[in-house]
């Protein structure tokens, strides 16, 4: 018997595939709401270390940051918003996941974006990859739609995206740079 997949998942290596997959999710008529996203906010827009002043208005920044990497996809994401990940760093996340994420980071910081992955249907094994794909720098997409999974990953692999199924390939691009 196959269980039907519910949720697409791919990892993008660059943060402007990322967007350019949920741009192509978005002409292809998925609401905002089945779309989650997690990408390290290093990678959209490099903070001034030196400046003590821009740490302190990163939350105020997160829509400009999320902005200059997202453009008009960041008014369109849902939630999208800065999350301080315990042994990661920030990351720029909308959608389910964020709000997951969210919760899981205040009581347990280490696992919380497997144990969110898992709570939105992904089978436990391929959510820890994933974690570890995203503790490495890299960003995330999920499509959490039931009816159109086939379609959205499609989409995603067409904009350089990989899943659990496709590492081998994913590794040997990442050895190629």
């Amino acid at each position: 018997m196959m269980i039907e997949r519910r949720v697409a998942v791919c990892v993008f290596n660059a943060p402007e595939d990322a967007r350019d997959a949920v741009a192509a999710l978005k002409e292809a008529g998925f609401p905002p709401e089945v779309i989650s996203l997690l990408a390290p906010e290093a990678a959209v827009a490099p903070v001034d270390k030196t400046s003590k002043q821009e740490k302190a208005r990163e939350g105020a920044l997160t829509g400009a940051v999320a902005g200059g990497l997202f453009g008009g996809l960041a008014g369109w994401l849902v939630g999208l918003g800065t999350l301080a990940i315990p042994g990661i760093g920030p990351f720029v996340a909308a959608g389910a996941l964020a709000a997951a994420i969210g919760g899981a980071i205040l009581g347990a910081g280490l696992g919380a974006i497997a144990g969110a992955l898992v709570g939105m249907g992904v089978p436990e094994n391929e959510a820890r990859y994933y974690e570890q794909e995203i503790r490495g720098g890299r960003s995330l997409v999920a499509v959490r739609d039931g009816q159109r999974t086939d379609e959205a990953d499609r989409l995603m692999h067409r904009h350089g995206g990989y899943d659990v199924q496709h590492r081998e390939q994913a590794g040997a691009a990442r050895s190629a740079r």
